[in-house]
C-alpha cells in the first residue's frame, strides 16, 4: 500500500468517527432522553389514539316567543298643522290668545278693524227700514188696485236686495274674526297688535298632536307584508320608553331612487310627551313564532350543504342535523332537527366528535 492510500484511508477513519461522536451528542441512536427534553415528553399526555372526555357548556332547549321584525328610522309628525292666516286685508285691533296655550275649534285668535264695515251695515240697515215701509204702502195700494203689480214687486225686490247685502257685510266681519281651525296647541305669535295683514299673511302656527303621527320609509321587499292595521314599536332618541303605534296608510308606490315605501302610523299621545318632528327608531313586527327554539350561533356548525348541532345523549356527542331561520345578534332560530329538552352543546364544537364521552361542566 503506498504511502498516498494510507494517508486517504486514515482521513476517512477520522471523518467517520466524528459523525459517530456528533450523533451520540444528539442523542439519536436510541438512547434514553434526560432532562428538560424528558420532561416534555412526559406533558405530551399519553400517545395518539387514547381518547378522553371533551369538557363542555350546554344548554337545555325550550320553545320561546320569537318576533320577526325589522328596526329602521322614522320621525314624529302632528296629526294636523295650519298657519293661522287672514284671508282678508285688514289692520289687527285685538290679539286674543297667549302663546303656547291650548285653544279649542272655533276660538277667536284675532280681531281686525271692522269700523267701516259696521258703519257700511247700520246704512244697510236703515235703508231696509225704508224699502219695507214703501213696500207696505204699495201692498195696500195694490190690494185697492191703486198700482200695478210691477210697481209693487219692484218695491219688494229693493227689500229683498238690501238684506242680501246686509248679510254680504256680515260675512265681510265673520272673516275680520280669524278662529283656530281645530283643536290645538299654539305656537309663537308672530304679529303684533296695530299689523296690517295681506291675505295669507302668517299670525301663529297651530298644531294639533294628539294622536300624533309617525312616517317611516321601509325597504321594498316588505311592502306586501306590511298593511294597515300592523303593530309598531318606537322610541325616541334620549328616551328609553317605548312607545305603540299602529300603521294607518301607505304611498301607493315605492320610492323609485330609494327602493322603499313610505308607511305613516298613529299613535295615543295624550300627556304629549311625543313633539312632532323627533327622530324616532322605529321596529316593524312581521311574524310572530309562539313556539320556536334559539340556540347561540356558535352552536351550529355549517357544512357543505347542511348546518348541524352536537347534543349529548347518554353522555356522548350526537350530531344533528337542523334546519335554521331567523338570526338574532347572539341566537339563531331552529326550525326543525330539535326538540324541547334536547341538550344542546354551545361551547367546545369544533372539538366534538360523534360518540365522544362528554362532560357538561356548565348547563343553562
Amino acid at each position: 500500500m503506498s504511502k498516498r492510500t494510507t494517508r486517504i484511508v486514515s482521513l476517512l477513519a477520522i471523518v467517520i468517527l466524528a459523525i459517530v461522536f456528533l450523533l451520540f451528542q444528539a442523542d439519536i441512536l436510541g438512547t434514553k432522553k434526560t432532562g428538560p427534553e424528558q420532561e416534555k415528553a412526559d406533558a405530551a399526555g399519553p400517545p395518539a389514539g387514547a381518547q378522553q372526555a371533551l369538557s363542555v357548556e350546554a344548554m337545555v332547549a325550550q320553545p320561546t316567543v320569537l318576533k320577526d321584525d325589522i328596526s329602521v328610522n322614522g320621525s314624529t309628525a302632528p296629526d294636523e298643522e295650519v298657519s293661522v292666516a287672514s284671508e282678508v286685508p285688514g289692520k289687527i285691533q285685538k290679539i286674543l290668545f297667549r302663546e303656547g296655550t291650548e285653544v279649542k275649534r272655533g276660538a277667536a285668535l284675532v280681531e281686525l278693524d271692522t269700523e267701516e264695515l259696521r258703519a257700511e251695515r247700520k246704512r244697510l240697515s236703515v235703508q231696509q227700514a225704508l224699502n219695507e215701509k214703501i213696500a207696505e204702502r204699495l201692498k195696500a195700494l195694490y190690494d185697492k188696485e191703486g198700482v200695478s203689480l210691477q210697481e209693487y214687486e219692484v218695491a219688494e225686490a229693493e227689500v229683498d236686495k238690501v238684506k242680501a247685502e246686509i248679510a254680504l257685510v256680515d260675512a265681510q266681519l265673520e272673516k275680520r274674526i280669524i278662529r283656530a281651525p281645530f283643536n290645538g296647541r299654539l305656537g309663537l305669535r308672530l304679529v303684533s297688535e296695530g299689523t296690517y295683514l295681506a291675505p295669507g299673511t302668517p299670525i301663529v302656527s297651530l298644531v294639533s298632536t294628539n294622536p300624533i303621527k309617525l312616517e317611516f320609509d321601509v325597504p321594498e321587499k316588505y311592502a306586501r307584508e306590511i298593511s294597515s292595521g300592523t303593530n309598531v314599536e318606537f322610541r325616541l332618541d334620549g328616551s328609553d320608553r317605548s312607545y305603540h303605534a299602529t300603521i294607518t296608510a301607505k304611498e301607493p308606490n315605492v320610492d323609485a331612487e330609494t327602493r322603499t315605501l313610505r308607511l305613516k302610523a298613529s299613535a295615543p299621545n295624550p300627556d304629549g310627551s311625543i313633539l312632532p318632528g323627533a327622530f324616532a327608531k322605529v321596529t316593524v313586527s312581521l311574524h310572530q313564532f309562539d313556539n320556536t327554539i334559539m340556540v347561540p350561533t356558535q352552536s351550529v356548525v355549517p357544512e357543505l350543504n347542511s348546518q348541524k348541532v352536537f347534543v349529548v345523549r347518554q353522555g356522548k356527542a350526537e350530531p344533528v342535523d337542523v334546519e335554521t331561520g331567523i338570526r338574532r345578534e347572539a341566537f339563531i332560530q331552529i326550525k326543525a332537527g330539535l326538540n324541547p329538552g334536547d341538550t344542546v352543546i354551545t361551547t367546545g364544537v369544533l372539538q366534538a366528535r360523534p360518540g365522544a364521552d362528554i362532560i357538561i361542566s356548565k348547563l343553562n
